[in-house]
């Protein structure tokens, strides 16, 4: 670009944060080497900025914001967020605004997943004396942030002024509730409150699932567990690798190793499709790479796994785990004797 001499602008720069803004995230957490190479890149690409007369819009610097809270640089994501407040205050914050609902709610986010409860409180009061309108990601994110400290109270008055705003609830929103419970260790309010979502007809999601599934694994309540897969299965959400670790493990820690393995092989095939047409046709593409027995296999699902195929990677693995411990290998999950067993199951109880 430098060499054919075209000049970059704002969106150059945008891009440049967006690729190099981030070191460890999203696999690994950031360390102090990653941080300091984080500050590294953003000072070259603002002295870049400096040189080409480019200041920084709502975009760049947002997305900036969202490299620093990645990393957990809580320090200066905060020193950055009163330079675009100090920006917003001046005389051409008219001509180049820098603060938006966006920008606050990517500050929050990282301050709740820094478990910076008070600090969060502060910036969500200063968003609203600026201006600035909550919307449904902030609410959210102030309902999370309540789970900190499992203020029930509080999550509960966010969804009223939510609802007074005009948003309707999500699952996501039944979610952040449960959590909350679940941080007081009240299993049971949270089978409750995920009554209480499909009461309301509001749609559920993997998350939502989750949420219980983590304790119930933890309580060995495979009753508990067993329904929701069902459940889960019958509503056509499909899991993900958090889903097949927690049933999984709530077998094995029950001494159930052999319907652990089960369980994992046909919830990882699920996780690649629940319509049967496709699960075949994975089992024509994949079942030679699952089933070979050279350690240099592994490679391949590496390869699928940076092809941005995370779920299809980890699915494939997984069934290569339950076929090098002797499950017989299946890609047509109904036909497994532990998945109808928990159809029989559940249609005795909804009977």
């Amino acid at each position: 670009m430098k060499h054919a001499k075209v000049k970059p602008n704002i969106m150059t720069y945008e891009l440049l944060l967006s690729l190099f803004g981030n070191v460890n995230p999203p696999y690994e957490s950031g360390n102090r080497q990653s941080q300091e190479d984080v500050l590294r890149r953003i000072s070259a690409i603002e002295i870049d900025m400096g040189r080409n007369s480019v200041e920084h819009s709502e975009n760049s610097m947002n997305t900036l914001l969202k490299a620093l809270g990645a990393e957990g640089m809580v320090k200066e994501l905060l020193q950055y967020l009163h330079l675009a407040e100090d920006h917003f205050n001046s005389r051409d914050a008219q001509s180049a605004p820098l603060l938006g609902t966006n920008v606050y709610n990517t500050v929050l986010h990282a301050l709740v997943e820094q478990k910076e409860r008070d600090v969060a409180i502060d910036v969500f009061e200063k968003m609203k004396a600026f201006g600035f309108k909550p919307d449904a990601v902030t609410y959210h994110i102030m309902m999370d942030c309540c789970s900190l400290t499992g203020d029930l109270q509080s999550a509960r008055a966010l969804m009223a002024t939510m609802l007074q705003d005009g948003f309707t609830f999500h699952a996501c929103t039944y979610s952040i509730l449960m959590k909350i419970v679940l941080a007081n260790d009240d299993f049971e309010a949270a089978i409750n409150l995920f009554n209480e979502m499909k009461d309301e007809r509001v749609h559920s999601d993997v998350q939502s699932y989750n949420t219980i599934l983590r304790p119930a694994s933890r309580r060995g309540r495979l009753d508990i567990i067993e329904l929701l897969v069902e459940h889960m299965h019958r509503e056509n959400i499909q899991p993900d690798p958090e889903t097949c670790i927690h049933v999984f493990y709530s077998y094995y820690d029950s001494g159930l190793i052999d319907t652990a393995m089960e369980a994992l092989q046909v919830l990882s095939v699920r996780m690649i499709s629940e319509d049967e047409t496709v699960q075949r046709e994975m089992q024509l593409n994949f079942q030679a790479l699952v089933l070979d027995e050279d350690s240099q296999v592994e490679e391949s699902f590496m390869e699928i796994f940076n092809d941005s195929k995370e779920y299809l990677a980890a699915a494939l693995f997984n069934m290569r785990l339950c076929a090098l411990s002797g499950v017989p290998n299946s890609w047509i999950p109904d036909q497994s004797p532990w998945a109808i067993q928990l159809r029989l199951q559940y249609d005795q109880i909804v009977s």
